[in-house]
């Protein structure tokens, strides 16, 4: 469960990063926390 909510609240931090304007940076994090949650989501789940 605490994997899983580190994972959301990376996507939160990737989603604000995108609003600042900081395109390049925030599209690799946001792709990079997206794959993270994914993965955090399949071994929680498997």
């Amino acid at each position: 469960m605490i994997s899983l909510n580190l994972a959301l609240a990376g996507l939160r931090l990737g989603l604000k990063n995108r609003q600042v304007g900081e395109k390049w940076v925030s599209n690799d994090c946001s792709y990079l926390c997206k794959g993270l949650s994914i993965i955090l989501a399949c071994f929680i789940v498997f």
